[in-house]
């Protein structure tokens, strides 16, 4: 017979004891039943493998070197060290996703498109995890009716994807981790770290020319424009001199140097453009990243999942504070006087 916790606002803490002795002794082989099954479970469940790799992006030979070389820096409010764009929306992005699932990967010496290999259970509701299959379900209602087949293993094969992403960033010194898990097969994680890591290379290679171009063709306009005011600035002067030969009196010695500070402007003007022109020319078509690789793409020596111990003992605690909470409540009345 249960034996009262709280009395008159009194705690028994030798009960508290005998309380939990009960619980023990009442569930333990609820428990070790339950543990037989998650332990039957692991064995027969796929393994999930991980891969690593870190990057600072914040490199830059020289401040004289061009602008694309510091195109990546440090996500901060910064003026000197501001990311041409997020990492981590760039890896959320449809674009990211469409370059990693169409790419395809060696899979047990076969070539695999991405999207085939993950979206290949996508119509399969049913799996050995229940929450699975609730989240399966629930997934397939919310589908739009007129998905195609291929849109739907898409979809599928995006989710699996982004679930299995894990990105990390130091603010202070701009090193970036990023993690991928893969289900079944090692080498696959390794892939697709260096396929997502080549992706960010590529698209702010991809910026930095687009920027440079635009850069270009703004530059030119304006060179374009200063060299026709230093054309009439010069044909006013020439027209100047041609009418004065004689510059005997202040205002005409005044004008004529209004006129000669004109041209020295905009000659210095057409000049300064003229080298932003071929700086704008060399990111147009600088294909050097300031992403300095820190560790290259490595295959963990452990499997990406919690140790057996750490689950067991969770599982434990969930078991026992479960019927903890159910014995309290059933002989409340008991327990609380």
């Amino acid at each position: 017979m249960q034996k009262p916790i709280i009395e008159k606002e009194s705690i028994h803490i030798d009960n508290i004891f005998y309380f939990i002795r009960f619980v023990f002794k009442k569930y333990y082989k609820s428990t070790i039943i339950l543990i037989v099954l998650f332990l039957s479970y692991k064995l027969i469940s796929t393994p999930k493998y991980s891969s690593s790799i870190s990057f600072y992006t914040n490199y830059e030979k020289t401040n004289q070197m061009p602008s694309s070389l510091g195109f990546i820096t440090r996500l901060t409010g910064s003026k000197d060290n501001q990311l041409g764009f997020s990492i981590s929306d760039y890896i959320n992005s449809e674009g990211f996703i469409k370059d990693i699932l169409e790419k395809k990967y060696n899979i047990e010496g076969e070539k695999i498109r991405l999207t085939d290999h993950y979206g290949e259970n996508y119509d399969r509701l049913f799996s050995i995890n229940p929450l699975s299959t609730i989240k399966k379900m629930n997934r397939n209602f919310m589908l739009v009716g007129s998905l195609s087949d291929e849109d739907k293993k898409f979809l599928f094969a995006k989710e699996v994807l982004l679930g299995s992403i894990s990105y990390s960033e130091d603010r202070d010194t701009s090193l970036h981790k990023i993690t991928i898990e893969s289900s079944k097969f090692p080498s696959l994680s390794k892939q697709i770290t260096m396929s997502v890591f080549q992706s960010i290379i590529n698209y702010s290679n991809k910026v930095t020319n687009i920027k440079g171009r635009e850069k270009r063709e703004f530059i030119e306009d304006r060179l374009l424009s200063v060299k026709v005011d230093l054309e009439s600035a010069e044909n006013k002067l020439q027209s100047f001199l041609e009418n004065n030969k004689a510059l005997n009196s202040p205002a005409l010695i005044l004008q004529s140097e209004r006129l000669e500070r004109s041209i020295t402007l905009y000659a210095q003007l057409y000049l300064s453009l003229s080298d932003q022109l071929e700086i704008a020319k060399i990111d147009e078509k600088d294909f050097t990243s300031s992403i300095f690789l820190l560790d290259n793409a490595t295959l963990s020596f452990y499997k990406s999942e919690r140790s057996l111990l750490n689950s067991i003992m969770l599982l434990l605690g969930f078991v026992f504070i479960t019927a903890s909470a159910w014995e309290l409540y059933r002989d409340r009345e008991r327990l609380f006087l």
